[in-house]
């Protein structure tokens, strides 16, 4: 024997297996999504971008995770990803900023954190090292948060000498020796800016 499903019957069918499937697993599991942790960043500590990772001209991202205690209070930072040179400048950030922890009960909290750093796409100037340098030139590094992404961003780093300094090495680097004395043009030095 045959069994028949009528168009009907198999419309309520599927419509039931919809909605099945769509509730949710348990009876407390709406309650369960609303007491879900919360960790948020309440004061950043401004991360200190590494002069050597400036210099080397190392940028990227750095990924931590934070883990806190019930009062909030750091309990420990671990870094996932990033740049070696970049990542303690990011722990130690992490450490010192202050979070608050809502909703997170006995157990305390944990959140990820994005530490970019950035340098600024300007150009140094040409005289920075010299003391010829604008008074108005900004060398602070700017940071900036905006959720879990905290945004660390450095002017361009002065290279010394500049190539200021190296011109006026070279205007002063003649001079005559006392064994040509009275020739017009007899040697040169080289003041070493190093």
């Amino acid at each position: 024997m045959k069994m028949r499903f009528k168009p009907l019957d198999v419309m309520v069918l599927g419509i039931a297996v919809v909605m099945w499937s769509s509730m949710p697993s348990g009876l407390g599991s709406a309650q369960d999504t609303e007491a879900i942790s919360r960790v948020t960043l309440s004061k950043l500590s401004p991360p200190v971008y590494p002069p050597l990772a400036r210099q080397a001209i190392i940028r990227g991202d750095v990924t931590v995770k934070v883990s806190l205690r019930p009062d909030g209070t750091v309990e420990s930072v671990t870094p996932i990803d990033g740049h070696p040179m970049l990542v303690q400048a990011a722990v130690n950030s992490a450490r010192q900023s202050t979070f608050e922890c809502v909703r997170c009960g006995d157990s305390g909290g944990d959140q990820s954190f994005i530490y970019s750093f950035e340098q600024s796409p300007e150009k140094p100037d040409r005289c920075c090292c010299s003391g010829n340098r604008a008074a108005s030139a900004d060398n602070s590094i700017h940071v900036s948060q905006s959720g879990n992404h905290i945004t660390v961003t450095a002017p361009p780093i002065c290279m010394c000498p500049d190539a200021c300094a190296e011109k006026w090495a070279e205007e002063h680097s003649h001079f005559r020796s006392p064994k040509c004395l009275y020739l017009w043009k007899c040697g040169h030095r080289k003041i070493s800016l190093m």
